[in-house]
């Protein structure tokens, strides 16, 4: 073989190659979904927080992050916000005198879960077991509300007390000066 013949050859693979590397960085393949195959956004860690508002509540409410209460309610997207209200001034006083827009005083608990929830299929056994359970015996069931044996949505150590019914606070929390 000639040495031009060479030279065609070593230019027509130079440019062939070139080529081939050119079109790997041109464009992207094209973006295909596969409708059947499982979306994953709904598992164990994106289901404890589904929503930013969530994970600003848990920067002081921490201790129901993973409480089952708040897991159940989070999967099925019922957040703090939901039951609570928006509860923005709460979230940014940080001399911890603003109630959370929403508080329930026991007595409406159970008002507010059948709005929700509207059966209780609880047989008496069962209810029976969960105050034996929770040491609640001593109460009378007709004193039970639902967060007595669903969950532990209650903070582990209060430090500051509203009413629930009208917002006031009662003690705790600092005092701003006027």
């Amino acid at each position: 073989m000639c040495d031009c013949g060479m030279r065609t050859m070593r230019s027509v693979l130079y440019v062939a190659t070139s080529v081939m590397a050119l079109a790997a960085f041109a464009a992207p393949p094209p973006l295909t979904v596969d409708r059947k195959a499982p979306l994953l956004l709904d598992d164990a860690p994106a289901a404890k927080a589904p929503v930013l508002l969530q994970l600003i509540c848990y920067d002081c409410h921490g201790n129901f992050r993973d409480e089952s209460f708040s897991l159940t309610h989070a999967k099925n997207k019922v957040t703090c916000v939901t039951c609570h209200g928006d509860s923005s001034a709460h979230a940014s006083d940080e001399g911890n005198i603003t109630p959370p827009e929403t508080m329930y005083a026991r007595e409406v608990i159970a008002k507010k879960c059948k709005g929700c929830h509207e059966d209780h299929n609880a047989t008496p056994a069962a209810i029976a077991a969960r105050k034996q359970e929770r040491g609640l015996q001593k109460m009378e069931a007709k004193d039970l509300v639902c967060t007595d044996c669903h969950g532990k949505h209650r903070m582990a150590v209060r430090v500051i007390h509203w009413d629930k019914k009208t917002g006031k606070l009662l003690s705790g929390g600092k005092k701003r000066s006027e």
